[in-house]
């Protein structure tokens, strides 16, 4: 348990020590994000806002996990998937800046790099041989999706991954939705934890998820989404 308090701390300490030199990099270089004409009138005051944020988040959230990590497959796996997304993020801010324009990577490359990382991520799955049932609540039941399962991780991945891109950008909304589902995914492999722990039998497999879970909670909030101020 110690283990999982340890990465989230150490993420926070590195975000703090790091975080506001990164940011004073980023608008030294003028690395701001540019704003969609269709987009709405308020929103214009975030023109040049530090973007390319990421990069801090999963740099402290890798190196809070890797420390107390017991390296499971499964954690790897997860971890492999946010740097994953976030390389692809990162390839659409640096176009982005390039070209001067609030567009970036194309959506059709956006696809295809998904569905790669979504490869790799059945890969590992098959691997475990996890089930391909879906568990539905409420009613107790769980869908065999068989070869239907991997369209449907392909779903969640590029889901999770545009419905973080569409929230981002408006203050508070995508950094409060982000620590709700992580504090539930964290607290779900603790109990998951202790539980194995009480049967005599340890599972690191959910210790080690949810360390992936607390160092990315430990991450900076707030920092590269708030409207910079006016230069005068």
């Amino acid at each position: 348990m110690i283990r999982v308090l340890i990465a989230g701390g150490v993420a926070i300490v590195v975000s703090i020590a790091i975080g506001p030199r990164f940011i004073e990099f980023l608008r030294r270089n003028e690395f701001g994000q540019h704003i969609r004409e269709e987009g709405p009138k308020h929103h214009f005051a975030k023109q040049g806002t530090p973007t390319m944020g990421g990069l801090l988040i999963l740099f402290a959230a890798t190196v809070g996990f890797l420390p107390v990590s017991h390296y499971r497959l499964q954690a790897l796996t997860v971890l492999f998937t946010a740097l994953a997304c976030g390389a692809i993020g990162f390839l659409d801010d640096f176009i982005s800046l390039t070209r001067s324009r609030s567009l970036g990577l194309s959506g059709r490359w956006k696809l295809i790099l998904l569905a790669v990382v979504t490869v790799v991520v059945a890969v590992v799955a098959h691997k475990l041989h996890l089930s391909h049932d879906v568990f539905i609540p409420g009613i107790n039941a769980s869908l065999p999706l068989s070869y239907a399962w991997y369209p449907f991780l392909f779903f969640v991945i590029a889901g999770a991954s545009n419905g973080t891109n569409l929230a981002d950008g408006v203050d508070g909304l995508l950094g409060g939705t982000a620590i709700i589902a992580l504090f539930t995914f964290t607290a779900m492999n603790v109990v998951s934890y202790v539980r194995s722990g009480q049967a005599g039998n340890q599972n690191l497999t959910s210790l080690d998820l949810a360390i992936v879970g607390a160092a990315i909670i430990g991450r900076p909030s707030g920092s590269f989404g708030s409207t910079p101020s006016p230069r005068r």
